[in-house]
Order: C-alpha cells, then sequence, then structure tokens
C-alpha cells in the first residue's frame, strides 16, 4: 500500500477516511464517506465528481479516497489539473518521456483532478485533457474536485466542442458528491489552537 500511495504522488498520504471530521451543517456524512471508501466505484470505473466552495474538504476528500483505494491494490496518479498541464507542456510531442507519462495516466485505476479548472488552462492542454479522459473510458475511474459547477466549465475551456466532450467524459458516468459546511481550513486551525 505504501509503494502505491508514493506512486500516486498525493500531496498528503497519511489523509484516510478514518480522520474526515462530521460537523454539524456539511453535508458529507459517514455513510456516503463508508460506501465511497467501499471502492465499488472504482471496480465499476464510475467517475466521480466532488462539487463546493474553496475550503470545504474537496481535495481532502479526494486524498482520503487514494489512501482508501491504495489499501485495496488500486493505482492511482493525483494532479492538481494545472500542475498537470504544465507538466504535459514541457515535453516534446514525440518524447518517448511524454508517451509513458500519458500511458500511465490512462492505464491507472484511478486519476484524480484536483482544483478542476480553478485557474484557466491553454487550448493545447485543453486538446491534451480531452485525450487522456478519452483514453481512460472503461479503463478507469476519474475524480474531479472543482469550486465550479460543470455547465460553468465552458468559461476556462477554450474551445465549445471540445469542452462539451470533457464534460460528457466525466459527467456522464460520475456520482456527484456535493460539499457544504464551514470551512474546513478555519475549523481545523480552531481545532489545534484549541
Amino acid at each position: 500500500m505504501l509503494k502505491l500511495l508514493k506512486a500516486s504522488r498525493t500531496p498528503n498520504p497519511a489523509a484516510c477516511v478514518e480522520d474526515i471530521h462530521y460537523l454539524d451543517g456539511r453535508s458529507l456524512n459517514r455513510e456516503v464517506v463508508a460506501r465511497l471508501a467501499a471502492c465499488k466505484w472504482v471496480e465499476q470505473t464510475t467517475n466521480l465528481l466532488i462539487l463546493g466552495s474553496s475550503s470545504v474538504g474537496k481535495s481532502y476528500l479526494a486524498q482520503a479516497l487514494v489512501n482508501a483505494a491504495c489499501r485495496r491494490d488500486y493505482t492511482a496518479a493525483y494532479y492538481r489539473l494545472d500542475d498537470l498541464a504544465n507538466q504535459l507542456a514541457v515535453y516534446q510531442h514525440a518524447d518517448p518521456s511524454k508517451l509513458k507519462f500519458l500511458e500511465y495516466l490512462h492505464s491507472c485505476d484511478v486519476l484524480i483532478l484536483d482544483d478542476f479548472l480553478t485557474t484557466p488552462i491553454t487550448g493545447e492542454a485543453t486538446a491534451e485533457l480531452l485525450n487522456i479522459l478519452a483514453a481512460r473510458e472503461g479503463r478507469g475511474s476519474t475524480v474531479v474536485t472543482s469550486q465550479f459547477d460543470p455547465q460553468d466549465w465552458y468559461k476556462s475551456l477554450h474551445d465549445a466542442v471540445i469542452a462539451e466532450s470533457i464534460l460528457n467524459r466525466i459527467v456522464s458516468n460520475a456520482e456527484l458528491v456535493q460539499l457544504d459546511g464551514p470551512n474546513m481550513h478555519r475549523h481545523l486551525a480552531a481545532t489545534e489552537a484549541g
């Protein structure tokens, strides 16, 4: 499991579903988390769409689900979308290491795209993203965390046709987890201070 967690590049390998806080006013509940932690969605190559405003715990939930998937021997790859776009931009088109990297993204059991379109990506990165998502169809699950509803993604993508294709590939086979509640950064800071 530790090898799989390290390979996933998750920024917080210690994140786990057992440490999730269930607070009054928070829309996340134990039953949903337990169901997601069982990873049937990975087995069925279903996507997850985790939506909510800033600091409600979207990234932590995604990181905890990486941990849960690795415990069940699934492979995972965790990227903030803008970091993934930047990494793809440095490769030359026919670079063998780019092809190897793309194959890794295509074939991992769970691909996490955190902070999806929080910052705009280039037209070239948008096309690369579409190709990655198309290659993953039926092969693996994709987890997207975003502050924006899918219909708002069009504003950050440069080509309406590609935007529609990306949207369809993520959303048509996705379970939606809508997070509402208190700012978890403030809650955790207050808990540690108190």
